[in-house]
């Protein structure tokens, strides 16, 4: 089954990409609304391919990884040079086996924010998806959506101070089984028969993230791989309701 130990830690790691991967949109309101004012019309179509590029990362073809934080470098908003220049520099970071306690430094969670606000603001979607992640469950998660690029603004809305994630998987085409069917098989079958399309991760009470992927039509299932009180022992939250399918259509 997905809840093995061997999937907990693959989820960790897929977490801690997410966090590489994502803009952890900090700061307030007023603050996150004039960055957004200020740079939405000058993000281009080449920009918001790269940032798209950026989310997968560290998801697919690691030796891929460097070309893809380029092109989005490279592509950035002249109004965010500077921001996308701290995320860029910290990708690459961990591109070569950095620290990854960078990704919680002021610096990069202040330009990671400036860059999600200004590209959800300035990049066309078909979706834009407000997700709240509790415990346990996926608050604002549609059971339909629309295909295409699709923006996802993560917020943790835990009680108990645990991290939460949102991994979205495509099923694989001609699959019908449903998710409770998927995740009583073993792993290596399970993943056969789903394709990883996205992930987002928040580890503290009120944190945010934000990520932005390229939905083909076909069925979809969210999961929180995060086990229950944060130790490698527990049950990974999907085995408390944090689950949830969804069509793209």
């Amino acid at each position: 089954m997905l809840h093995t130990t061997r999937s907990r830690r693959l989820a960790a790691g897929l977490a801690l990409s997410l966090t590489v991967i994502s803009a952890a949109a900090c700061g307030d309101d007023d603050d996150d609304t004039t960055t957004a004012d200020t740079t939405a019309a000058a993000v281009s179509t080449d920009a918001c391919d790269a940032y798209v590029g950026l989310g997968g990362a560290f998801a697919g073809d690691p030796s891929q990884a460097g070309s893809l934080i380029e092109a989005f470098e490279a592509t950035a908003p002249e109004s965010l040079v500077d921001e996308a220049g701290i995320v860029a520099a910290t990708f690459t970071e961990m591109a070569e086996g950095g620290d990854p306690s960078a990704l919680g430094e002021p610096e990069y969670t202040e330009a990671a924010a400036a860059v999600a606000d200004a590209y959800v603001e300035g990049c066309e979607t078909s979706e834009v998806l407000e997700v709240d992640g509790v415990d346990y469950g996926f608050e604002g998660l549609p059971a339909e959506i629309d295909a295409g690029r699709v923006a996802i603004r993560f917020t943790n809305a835990t009680e108990h101070d645990e991290a939460h994630e949102l991994v979205l998987f495509r099923k694989a085409d001609g699959v019908t089984e449903s998710v409770d069917e998927l995740l009583a098989l073993p792993e290596e079958e399970a993943m056969a028969k789903m394709q990883m399309a996205g992930v987002v991760f928040a580890d503290a009470p009120g944190a945010e993230a934000t990520t932005m992927v390229d939905l083909e039509p076909g069925s979809y299932v969210a999961l929180c791989f995060i086990p229950m009180g944060g130790g490698d022992d527990g049950a990974p939250h999907f085995t408390g309701g944090m689950v949830a399918e969804l069509e793209a259509r």
